[in-house]
Parts: structure tokens; C-alpha cells; sequence
């Protein structure tokens, strides 16, 4: 029934029969108006009564919808913190960290453009590891600078905020847009040190609500230990790589620590023989003429002519061990000057000739006359000429020793080429080692210290030469050659 047939059906109801209370006595109904005030129907309060409620009823609903939106809404935005924080504790890396972050964050709150930011090992600036809505070139060449990645304009760089049109209007006019879009400043900071930072591109009509403030919160200090955590790792690794690096390196030294004594203890013993043999010689030969144990003044020649021998072997001996000592030193000095190289090996040949050699061997030298002046130190250079020399002469059991010289640009090339026993790869590569020989052990058959090649590479690298050595093998013969410049 409407309302105002309620109203007059309830204004045609007749009074109620019965005794009515006494004049002048409190009844306990209904007071009376005042006069000339109209009396109110009572269904029209309870109509109004229900009115009300109505509407607290309807407000009730709206307000009891939008908690549950709300709560909705925060329950997702929980279980993508807690997927994400098992994901961030998973990786040790910035760039997953930052993908992963940078992927939640345009997600969840539809950002048009974005990009995070790390400190890179130096600290020197922020680089820019991840990015979205943009292609790779045009975000990886957002770098910023470090403490601050906005200097034109003062920051609570540890508190999220929307960035001011202003603030880094050049290096961010992409990541803006044509559309304008609000940026937005994500901080990733960890015991007061800026590790990162997100920039997000947020929709205009996009309004920030407390849920996701503290969801921002939360992927904040998240991402900022797991940048740090990752910055731990990549130093721990690097550590441990550079450990490893110097435990190898260490480990190469002792081995060639080992090789070293071992060669040294060889060369020890070697050159106690090398020394006693032509001393005996010299002691023995010596006696023989002071006792007069010979048959004629032509014995006696001969007998002083090998104790002569002896002392020179002994000699040069004694100088290899002293220009080893100088070279270690930095004491050995050469003095270059222009020098005649046809005769210079003129000086040589009569030295190299009386070498002992085998009958069977034939010792040739080449035509130096038409050869221009070298820029040596010829005392020095004689002296790697002759060792070369003493060394073919040595391993050549028959065939022939030649002396060759070559010229070329700049240099000339002098090659000693032999039909000897020849050098094995293995050997060929520690023949320049102090102490080292072809064969090795104490069982040699050839004599030397080991010391003869090793002088000779350091006297050719002072004089601006080189030398060199080549073998086909063991019975291939070999072959050394220098260079020295052309004055």
C-alpha cells in the first residue's frame, strides 16, 4: 500500500475505548503536544527509520565490496612478493634480479616503459641491466652517474617518489614518452648505499593506493639485499677465481722452482767435472815436464802445447760462469759500434779452425767482402760466432759445419748450419734455459755446461739482435742463426 494511504487509513482510526487516566496524573502513554503543534504519525517515523537503515545498509555493501576488492587485491600482490622473494633467493645474479623485479613491477602496475639501474663494480655510475617498452640500444644507453643519478636536482634518494618533469629532462625524454607519462622512482637501498634503482613510466590516471606503497616497500628491500647479496657473490667468485689463478701460478713456480734445482744441482755436478778436467790436465801435464819425463824438446812442446789447450778450455770455462753471473747481475755491459763483419769472421776463422773437430768433418766459410758494416759490439759478437761455432763442431760426428750470411731490409742474418745430431722439439724449447743441454742427465757425451746458449741470447738482445735455433729432428742436423742490424 503507498505511503499516504497508510497515512490516512492510520488518520481515520477511531481513539481507543476503555477508562482514560485521571486529570493531573503521569500516564504512561504517549505525551502530549504542545498546543498548536500536529502530532506525528507514528508510521511515518518508522517508514523514516527504515529509510535510514536502508541506506547504512547500502553503504555497508559498498563499503563490504571494496574491502573485499581491496583484499583481493592484496592478496595477489602477497603471493607475487612471496613467488618473487623465492625467486630473488634462488639467483645470484643482478641481471636476473633486475629482470625479475622490472617484469613485477610493469605487470602489476601497467607501466608503459621501464628500466632498473645497478651500480656497477667500480661505482663509478648506475648502468642500466633490464628494460621494457623500450629496445635494447636505445635503454642500454641510459647510464647515470653515482652517488646521485640526478644531479641537476636534489633527491631523497632512498624514498620512492615521482620524479619531477625537470629532473633528468635529457636522459630520460624516452623513457617519458611522447605521451608525458609520470615517472616514478623505485630505490633498491641496502645499509645506506644506493644498489639500483627502477624508473617507471606509470599510466596518468594510475593512483598509487597504500597496498601498493607497501607492496613497493617490500619488492624494495627485497631486491635491495638480493643486489647485495649478488654483489657479495661476484666478489666471493672473483676471489676465488684470482685464489685459484695464484694457486696455479704459484703451483707453476714451485714446478719450475723444482726444474731449476734440479738443473742446478746437474750443472753442479757437470761443472765440477768440466773444471777438474782440463785442471788435471794442465796439473799432469805440467809434472810430466818438470820431472823431465820426456824424450826430446818436440815432446815437451806437445806437452806444453795440450796444458796450454787445457788452460784455455778451463778459461773460457770460468768466463762463461762470469757472464752468467754479470747477466743475472745487470751488471754485463756491451758497447756497439759500426763494425766490419768481413773482418770480423777473419779473426774468427783461425780460432775456429783449431777447434777439435772430427776428420770427417769439413768447416767452410762464406764470402763477407761485398757486406756492408754491422752495428755491434764485435768483442761480444765474436764471441757468439766462436760458441756457435765450437757447439756444430762438437755434435757433427761427419758431414760439414758452414758459416753462411744472408742479408736482408734492415739486418744481416749469419747462420751456422751443421749435419748433426740435431735437437728434438721437447729439447728445442729449453735450450735457451740457464743449465740446460740437448740430452740432459749426467750421462752426456759431449761436455758443456749448458751456459753457452743462454749468454749468447742475452748478448744478441743487448746488441738489438736475435738468435735462433732449428732442428728437424734428432740425426737432421741444425741449424742457428742471428741477426744484427745494419749500421
Amino acid at each position: 500500500m503507498p505511503a499516504p494511504a497508510i497515512l490516512e487509513a492510520m488518520a481515520s482510526t477511531p481513539p481507543p475505548s476503555g477508562p482514560q487516566p485521571p486529570a493531573g496524573k503521569a500516564s504512561s502513554g504517549p505525551k502530549q503536544l504542545p498546543q498548536g503543534q500536529a502530532a506525528r504519525p507514528q508510521g511515518a517515523e518508522l517508514l523514516a527509520e527504515l529509510m535510514q537503515t536502508q541506506r547504512q545498509l547500502t553503504q555497508a555493501m559498498h563499503e563490504s565490496r571494496d574491502l573485499r576488492a581491496r583484499l583481493g587485491r592484496r592478496s595477489h600482490q602477497m603471493q607475487v612478493l612471496q613467488h618473487v622473494s623465492e625467486i630473488l633467493a634462488a639467483t645470484s645474479k643482478g641481471g636476473q634480479v633486475a629482470s625479475v623485479v622490472l617484469d613485477v613491477l610493469a605487470q602489476e602496475f601497467q607501466c608503459r616503459r621501464g628500466v632498473v639501474w645497478t651500480l656497477e663494480d667500480g661505482g663509478g655510475g648506475y648502468v642500466p641491466r633490464e628494460g621494457a617498452g623500450l629496445s635494447r640500444p636505445e635503454w642500454s644507453a641510459l647510464r647515470l652517474p653515482a652517488p646521485n643519478p640526478f644531479p641537476e636536482v636534489p633527491l631523497v634518494l632512498f624514498q620512492s617518489q615521482f620524479l619531477d618533469p625537470v629532473c633528468g629532462v635529457e636522459s630520460l625524454r624516452l623513457l617519458r614518452g611522447t605521451d608525458g607519462a609520470p615517472l616514478y622512482f623505485v630505490p633498491f637501498e641496502h645499509q645506506l648505499l644506493l644498489l639500483g634503482f627502477a624508473i617507471l613510466a606509470m599510466p596518468s590516471d594510475r593512483k598509487l593506493e597504500d597496498e601498493d606503497l607497501d607492496s613497493i616497500s617490500i619488492l624494495q628491500r627485497q631486491t635491495a639485499v638480493s643486489l647485495y647479496n649478488a654483489w657479495l657473490f661476484r666478489d666471493l667468485s672473483e676471489q676465488r677465481d684470482a685464489l685459484q689463478r695464484q694457486a696455479l701460478e704459484l703451483e707453476r713456480v714451485n714446478a719450475a722452482l723444482r726444474e731449476a734445482d734440479q738443473l742446478k744441482s746437474e750443472f753442479l755436478a757437470l761443472t765440477s767435472h768440466e773444471l777438474r778436467t782440463p785442471l788435471t790436465g794442465i796439473l799432469g801435464f805440467t809434472r810430466l815436464v818438470m820431472d823431465g819425463l820426456y824424450d826430446d824438446a818436440e815432446e815437451m812442446r806437445s806437452m806444453l802445447q795440450d796444458s796450454y789447450s787445457s788452460g784455455q778450455h778451463l778459461l773460457g770455462l770460468l768466463n762463461d760462469i762470469l757472464d752468467l753471473a754479470k747477466i743475472e747481475s745487470g751488471r754485463l755491459e756491451v758497447h756497439v759500434e759500426p763494425v766490419s763483419l768481413a773482418a770480423l769472421i777473419e779473426e774468427v776463422k783461425p780460432i775456429a779452425e783449431a777447434y777439435p773437430r772430427k776428420p770427417e768433418v769439413e768447416l767452410s766459410w762464406p764470402d763477407a767482402e761485398e757486406l756492408p758494416e754491422v752495428m755491434v759490439d764485435p768483442s761480444r759478437l765474436k764471441q757468439v760466432l766462436l760458441n756457435l761455432l765450437s757447439n756444430s763442431l762438437k755434435f757433427t760426428k761427419e758431414g760439414s759445419v758452414s758459416a753462411q750470411v744472408e742479408r736482408r731490409p734492415g739486418h744481416l742474418v749469419l747462420s751456422v748450419v751443421d749435419t748433426g745430431i740435431g735437437v728434438s722439439p721437447e729439447a728445442q724449447t729449453r735450450l735457451f734455459q740457464k743449465f740446460a743441454q740437448a740430452e740432459g742427465g749426467h750421462a752426456r757425451q759431449y761436455g758443456g755446461t749448458g751456459l753457452g746458449l743462454v749468454i749468447c741470447k742475452h748478448l744478441m738482445e743487448m746488441m738489438g739482435g736475435t738468435i735462433s735455433l732449428h732442428s728437424e729432428g734428432l740425426g737432421f742436423g741444425t741449424t742457428m742463426r742471428i741477426t744484427v742490424p745494419i749500421a
